[in-house]
């Protein structure tokens, strides 16, 4: 499996790509934005909540019910990453509150450089099926992820001209690679996905379904308005299916990239069902 990942091309241009994606998401970055925290603050430090705490905690549960297999513990690394792009469009299909979808992926992707190493830390500590170093993996993040955002934002300040220029047909070239890699690497890579669809499938939907229940008892407790509710619900569901393919390749970690693509798969069908379900 591993060689065949390795080869696999749409994962081999995610992996070169990545540290693209984010010196874009530092490109994108914009202080203005926390002003949006005076407005939907309840909502945002819930929605950043179920994200940052509540998805990695539910990844390191199933990784014990599983007794820390492969893909369970696989399970965790896909839950710490950001959330997906996907969510702003179904959050508008469910009649969420889409600037505050954005806002949430946004401010998620821009500080998951520090809470990806966080989580990974923890993960790669508590078990012996991953032959990585911790130090090693640490580095090899901080360079594949927070230098060149780091990069982004600097270049933001002190080249503006420049900045301009790129953001556009940057934001477009990346948008256009998430929609082809998405649908390529499943095929490029599907007999390997069937060989593992059950652990797989398994795995996701236990997942998934603590997610919804966990997410669904913060929101109803937080008492926030219809429209932020759904739009946090659907965050919770959505993961950045491309930052979990570069993670898996940088590190070597061929079975995270299987059970990412199943994850994927598994989460769409969820997450496509609850935005155009009339209940909750």
């Amino acid at each position: 499996m591993g060689e065949a990942v390795s080869n696999s091309l749409p994962l081999n241009i995610v992996t070169l790509l990545i540290p693209v994606l984010f010196y874009f998401l530092g490109l994108s970055s914009n202080l203005e934005q926390f002003k949006i925290l005076l407005e939907e603050k309840k909502s945002l430090l819930y929605g950043l909540g179920i994200q940052l705490i509540l998805l990695p905690l539910i990844g390191l549960l199933i990784s014990e019910i599983f007794s820390n297999t492969l893909f369970a513990i696989a399970a965790v690394i896909v839950l710490i990453v950001p959330g997906g792009h996907v969510s702003g469009l179904l959050s508008h299909i469910k009649g969420g509150n889409v600037p505050l979808s954005v806002f949430l992926t946004s401010f998620a992707s821009i500080i998951s450089p520090i809470t990806i190493i966080f989580w990974l830390t923890i993960v790669t500590s508590r078990s012996s099926e991953f032959d990585i170093d911790g130090a090693e993996s640490f580095i090899q993040l901080l360079l594949f992820i927070l230098t060149p955002f780091a990069l982004g934002m600097v270049s933001k300040m002190k080249y503006k001209k420049l900045t301009n220029l790129i953001f556009t047909p940057l934001d477009k070239f990346l948008k256009l690679l998430i929609v082809v890699v998405s649908i390529w690497t499943p095929i490029d890579l599907a007999s390997y996905v069937l060989q593992n669809i059950q652990e797989g499938i398994l795995i996701s939907g236990v997942s998934l379904i603590a997610i919804f229940i966990c997410s669904r008892l913060i929101i109803n407790l937080s008492k926030i308005d219809a429209p932020n509710a759904k739009t946090l619900q659907i965050e919770a569901l959505c993961q950045n299916f491309p930052i979990v393919l570069g993670i898996a390749l940088s590190l070597n970690l061929p079975e995270v990239a299987i059970y990412g693509l199943i994850y994927y798969l598994v989460s769409m069908v969820f997450a496509v069902s609850y935005s155009f379900s009339k209940k909750y």
